[in-house]
């Protein structure tokens, strides 16, 4: 494939993504009327202003959340904080397919660069060739000159004037040919700038193509994100049916739940362990404790011991997310925050506390974190087998079994590993 050919095919490329990714966005969210205008994007309105306006936007809608976050937890401020970050994930959205438009118009202006530039390069060498063609003609015409000059010299000329003249007239072609060398080297000159420009013109255009495919990734990732948190805002109606009163009893919940978590640490601070070992049976899943259902809260933290836990709030310290230390396995995800799926979850050497299991709620931010612990992220994971499942240590530790310790109902296990880490297990039987 020929450079123009190579450069057309970029354009064209750039171009059919563009109108791809427009048409498909603009057929998934038909029914937001701010987004009707996708496809038109440079056309009438100016791109770089596009681009602008929708950043503008952008930068409202963080600070409204940024906002929405330090209010009072109540189920209306949840509910718009729901929904500027669905209409903060669309116009990211749109800006990114805004951003794939102007490099594709980028793209297009550079190859119209590139063709003009190898235009220019070939008719720069072509006077190259014809220079150089001149100048050889030129030279072998004032060496035979030369040759012709000296015969003269020694065996005499008709008369003396003519090499006289002919003297003058290999000085003046002399002349010529040094100018005609200067020009030369300025044609080679301007060859090399028009070859430089040419691979930096080049090079720009297929950094735009790799950066093209680069925001289709971010395009792909930002629908996905606003799938998930459309979901989430359904999850957090479903849970409370729309009622303050139902949320302020959710939120209670949740708090009780860290503090009989956070609790009996203290509980069973200065008793004796049992020593477990790996895959040993330690007791069934269960929902006690002010648990939302039958399931196991499993989280691994960076303590070695109960000594090393002094502050208050460790639960939200140290914490570690379970992938890292859990070994590969194909595990259903059924979160109600993101979509449904079996994914391969782990990237350690721990066995997983659980045989039979769905994981709903994951590690990090989630739906529910944010709307009932204050945004905090859940360091843990949520995980429910059919009822009475048996729970493992996942590696060989001490074990502290916390059996309504607290009086409240809350059962759980806490095993410290080698190596410094610890393991919760809670809401069990």
């Amino acid at each position: 494939m020929n450079k123009s050919k190579f450069y057309t095919f970029l354009i064209v490329s750039a171009a059919f993504v563009t109108y791809s990714v427009v048409t498909v966005f603009a057929q998934e969210h038909s029914d937001h009327s701010h987004l009707s205008d996708l496809a038109k994007i440079g056309g009438e309105e100016s791109t770089d202003d596009k681009v602008d306006d929708l950043e503008k936007e952008i930068q409202k809608y963080e600070s409204k959340i940024k906002d929405l976050q330090s209010q009072a937890k109540t189920l209306s401020n949840e509910i718009a904080y729901a929904d500027s970050q669905i209409a903060l994930t669309e116009l990211r959205i749109q800006n990114t397919i805004a951003e794939i438009v102007k490099k594709e118009k980028q793209i297009e202006r550079l190859g119209g660069e590139i063709d003009n530039l190898e235009e220019r390069i070939d008719k720069v060498s072509s006077s190259i060739d014809r220079q150089q063609v001149v100048l050889n003609e030129r030279l072998r015409a004032r060496y035979k000159s030369n040759e012709d000059s000296s015969f003269v010299f020694l065996f005499g000329s008709s008369t003396f004037n003519g090499l006289l003249q002919k003297t003058k007239y290999l000085k003046v072609m002399e002349e010529q040919d040094n100018k005609l060398l200067v020009q030369l080297a300025k044609t080679k000159d301007a060859f090399k700038l028009q070859k430089d420009l040419f691979e930096e013109k080049k090079d720009q255009a297929e950094d735009l193509v790799a950066s093209i495919e680069q925001e289709k990734v971010n395009l792909e990732s930002q629908r996905n994100a606003l799938n998930d948190q459309k979901s989430s805002k359904a999850r957090l109606l479903d849970l409370t049916q729309n009622d303050e009163n139902k949320y302020q009893n959710l939120l209670a919940e949740a708090q009780k739940e860290l503090n009989q978590i956070s609790g009996a640490v203290e509980a069973l601070r200065g008793t004796a362990p049992r020593r477990v070992k790996k895959g040993e049976f330690i007791g069934y899943q269960g929902n006690t404790g002010y648990s939302f259902g039958d399931h196991l809260h499993f989280g691994v933290y960076k303590y070695s011991s109960f000594d090393d836990i002094t502050a208050g709030n460790w639960y939200y310290s140290n914490y570690v997310d379970p992938k890292s230390k859990l070994e590969e396995k194909n595990v259903y995800w059924d979160t109600g925050c993101e979509s449904s799926g079996t994914r391969a979850t782990g990237k350690g050497s721990w066995d997983w506390p659980m045989k039979d299991f769905d994981i709903t709620q994951g590690f990090g931010h989630t739906c529910y974190s944010d709307a009932y612990y204050n945004g905090m992220v859940h360091p843990a994971y949520d995980m429910a087998g059919p009822y009475g499942s048996k729970i493992y240590a996942v590696e060989d530790g001490d074990a502290f079994f916390c059996r309504n310790c607290l009086g409240g109902g809350g059962n759980g296990v806490f095993i410290f590993h080698d190596k410094g880490y610890m393991t919760v297990y809670w809401h069990m039987q």
